[in-house]
């Protein structure tokens, strides 16, 4: 599995191949074959893979964290903490991912999953879905370098995430705000 996530992270997944995964493993093509019948299965248990890392790591911040909406909090950190391999990685796995429903359903099910078991929890379900949506916006512009932000900017935007983490279980404020994201009517468009 490491050599394949080097392969991503150096190559790109389209470079992927079980001939340059021989190369750089040692293992032969039939161990490889054996427990990965195709590309696609490949990638797929490195998405699995890089999952389970970041379930990792937002479990180790969540041990970390205290006070009110830590868990959401812990969700928030590693996402707007560039940490380069992880970046490397992803941006690696993307373009296979954006052709490929089977390569984006573990991430869905996870988005799903923090959604009604984080966001939805909160006082202020539509705080807690914009500060994840902000954070995860801000982990894709750093992994694809698109970021506007300068250190100092980039921390004090964190920083003032976090704090407003904290206050998603506090009493929502207005009756719009105290709604789940879905409820909140919808201006409609003009044509």
């Amino acid at each position: 599995m490491a050599a394949a996530e080097a392969i991503v992270k150096d190559i790109g997944a389209a470079n992927l191949t079980f001939d340059e995964l021989v190369r750089r493993s040692g293992i032969t093509r039939g161990g490889i074959v054996y427990h990965f019948r195709t590309k696609d299965a490949l990638l797929e248990a490195l998405v699995e893979h890089d999952l389970d890392q970041w379930r990792q790591c937002v479990a180790d911040k969540r041990s970390h964290t205290t006070g009110p909406a830590a868990d959401l909090a812990a969700y928030i950190a590693p996402s707007t903490e560039p940490d380069e391999e992880s970046s490397r990685l992803c941006a690696g796995l993307l373009s296979a991912a954006s052709s490929s429903k089977a390569l984006n359903e573990p991430w869905r099910r996870y988005f799903e999953q923090h959604h009604v078991g984080v966001n939805r929890k909160r006082a202020d379900p539509v705080l807690a879905t914009l500060l994840s949506l902000a954070a995860e916006g801000l982990f894709w512009q750093e992994t694809l370098g698109l970021s506007p932000l300068g250190a100092s900017e980039r921390r004090a935007v964190v920083q003032r995430m976090l704090a407003l983490s904290a206050t998603t279980d506090g009493p929502a404020k207005t009756a719009a705000r105290s709604k789940p994201a879905a409820a909140v009517k919808q201006p409609k468009a003009q044509r």
